[in-house]
């Protein structure tokens, strides 16, 4: 998985966050691809797991600093990402993950990327101001 301009989303930080994933995906499929021992391929998939836990806490501490509307569904959606990668990790100690296991949940974050990510990011680069306390 190739990082592409149309990832970009003018945030430093969270297109460097965005490039990790993409590298956590790759680390897992080469896994994979090489047939690794089960462990090789689960603590990858650990990995991502991790990269996605820190990476989605500091969306959605943007999102809520900048009173950006839609948070709440922007935060269920990583918790939908988080479930299905689970089911992988899940899948990847009882038997073993597969690259087309992956795909869905690769499509999901490109698509999460230029779609659902691309909307926060220009709500908050058009101007949003800090929510301030009461």
């Amino acid at each position: 998985m190739e990082w592409k301009n149309e990832y970009s989303l003018g945030i430093q930080e969270i297109d460097d966050q965005h490039k990790a994933l993409l590298r956590s995906f790759n680390k897992i499929k080469e896994a994979i691809r090489t047939e690794q021992a089960w462990s090789g391929t689960h603590f990858s998939i650990l990995e991502l797991r991790e990269h996605a836990l820190s990476h989605f806490a500091v969306e959605e501490a943007m999102m809520r600093l900048f009173g950006y509307p839609e948070t709440e569904a922007h935060r269920e959606s990583h918790k939908l990402f988080l479930a299905k990668l689970e089911d992988i990790s899940n899948s990847s100690i009882r038997k073993s993950a597969s690259t087309k296991m992956l795909a869905s949940l690769q499509e999901w974050l490109t698509n999460h990327i230029v779609e659902s990510d691309k909307d926060y990011a220009q709500f908050i680069l058009a101007g949003a101001t800090v929510v301030r306390s009461k």
